[in-house]
């Protein structure tokens, strides 16, 4: 291979490895609920962000050799993503998140359901869907880092 074939992939590798930065820092930016449902929205804003960034990433070079390094520069870094956070709980807290309570007592949260983006609809939501009639029955609602909303029932009252 030629030493401007290697540069290019070369430079097609850095490139590709800005943009997975990028985007990752702008994804993780977005909330931790984004991650875990993916509604057809946030469906094509992947498949729109991947478009836009293609050509950043192969300087609009269509060759097969440098999709495959492009390709292969990402798999590579989500790998090495996936393995640091897996060794570095801390890190792991920081990208990914941490559940967030968004009812206690049968009490919104209304700043924790601000930060994370969550209406009241939802939380209702999720309390109905667990056979739950009210927030008056739920000692816990908790928002999960995939997106989804664990109830915790209130126990029923002795006698009651």
């Amino acid at each position: 291979m030629a030493d401007s074939q290697l540069s290019l992939l070369a430079a097609v590798a850095v490139r590709t490895a800005i943009v997975f930065v990028l985007l990752v820092v702008g994804l993780w930016a977005t909330g931790n609920r984004q991650a875990g449902e993916l509604n057809l929205h946030d469906v094509l804003l992947v498949l729109l962000l991947a478009n836009a960034v293609q050509n950043a990433m192969t300087k609009g070079d269509g060759r097969l050799s440098v999709a495959l390094v492009s390709a292969g520069t990402l798999v590579l870094l989500g790998w090495l993503f996936a393995t640091l956070l897996s060794r570095h709980p801390a890190w792991e807290r920081w990208a990914v998140g941490t559940p967030t309570v968004v009812v206690e007592d049968g009490r919104l949260l209304r700043r924790n359901l601000r930060r994370e983006g969550v209406t009241e609809g939802e939380v209702l939501a999720a309390v109905r869907d667990q056979g739950v009639p009210d927030l008056a029955g739920v000692m816990f609602a908790v928002l999960e880092i995939d997106g989804s909303i664990s109830v915790i029932p209130r126990e029923p009252k002795p006698g009651g």
